[in-house]
C-alpha cells in the first residue's frame, strides 16, 4: 500500500496510508490530511486512487499545487515525489509501483475523475512507455451509453487509464497493468458489474468476453486489437 509522509523542516510529523479512494488535503479539519499553514487553502488538493495508480489534483483554481517544485494541476504521483504545502512536505512512496513499472509517467493529465469537462462521457490519459514489460491489448464494444461514442463502436484502451461515465455522477476506470486490464469503481452510489455480479471498490481483473455494467453504460470486454472496419 502506499503512503504519504508528512514533514517539516526535514522532521517527519506524521504518515498516512492510501487506504481511501480519495484523500483531501488542506487547511480545514474536514480534510483527511490536514496542513497548519497559512498559505495552505481550505480544501487545496485531493489524491484519487486508481488501481495501484494515485493522481493528485490541484483544487486551487488558477495557482495550481507545486510537485517537485514545479506547478501543476493534474498528475500521476510517482515513488518519492513531494508535494510542496507552504513549510511542509507530502512525500509520497509507492515502491511497488516503482519496482513493477519502470516507465515515463510524468505527464499531466488533460482529465481526471471528478473534475473533467462536462458532457465528456469517455476520456483517457496519455499511455505510458514500458520497458520489458507486457501489457495487454484490449477493447470494449459500446452496447449502451451517453455521449459522442455510439452503440456498437469498438474503443480501443491503448491507454494507461480510460474513464467511463460522468463525473460527479458515476464513474468508473479501466486500466492497463502488466499481465492484465482492470476495472475500477471511482465515484458514484452503485457499483460497477461484471456479468451480472457486483465487483465493489476493489480492482477487477477482466477477462475476454466479460460484460461490464456501470456509469450508465453496458460494455463488452475483449483482449486483443478492435477489428478492422470494412
Amino acid at each position: 500500500m502506499a503512503k504519504l509522509v508528512l514533514s517539516l523542516n526535514g522532521t517527519v510529523i506524521n504518515q498516512f496510508f492510501t487506504d481511501k479512494p480519495n484523500l483531501c488535503i488542506g487547511q480545514a479539519a474536514d480534510n483527511d490530511i490536514v496542513i497548519n499553514d497559512p498559505l495552505v487553502g481550505e480544501h487545496c488538493a485531493h489524491i484519487v486512487g486508481i488501481g495501484e495508480d494515485h493522481i493528485l489534483e490541484s483544487l486551487e483554481g488558477d495557482y495550481g499545487i507545486l510537485v517537485n517544485g514545479k506547478a501543476c494541476f493534474r498528475q500521476i504521483l510517482q515513488h518519492r515525489d513531494i508535494i510542496h504545502l507552504g513549510a511542509y512536505h507530502l512525500r509520497y512512496l509507492n515502491s511497488r509501483v516503482s519496482s513493477e513499472l519502470n516507465m515515463d509517467r510524468t505527464m499531466l493529465i488533460e482529465a481526471l475523475p471528478l473534475e473533467a469537462q462536462a458532457g465528456k462521457a469517455i476520456t483517457s490519459l496519455p499511455s505510458a512507455r514500458p520497458n520489458k514489460m507486457y501489457f495487454p491489448e484490449g477493447y470494449v464494444q459500446i452496447q449502451k451509453g451517453r455521449g459522442h461514442h455510439l452503440p456498437g463502436e469498438n474503443v480501443a484502451l491503448d491507454r494507461v487509464v480510460t474513464t467511463f461515465g460522468t463525473p460527479g455522477e458515476q464513474l468508473v476506470v479501466l486500466t492497463r497493468r502488466p499481465q492484465k486490464i482492470y476495472l475500477t469503481h471511482v465515484e458514484g452510489p452503485q457499483m460497477p458489474r461484471v456479468n451480472q455480479k457486483s465487483i465493489g471498490r476493489e480492482p477487477v481483473a477482466l477477462q475476454d468476453g466479460d460484460l461490464i455494467e456501470a456509469a450508465s453504460h453496458r460494455l463488452e470486454f475483449h483482449l486483443g486489437r478492435p477489428p478492422t472496419k470494412r
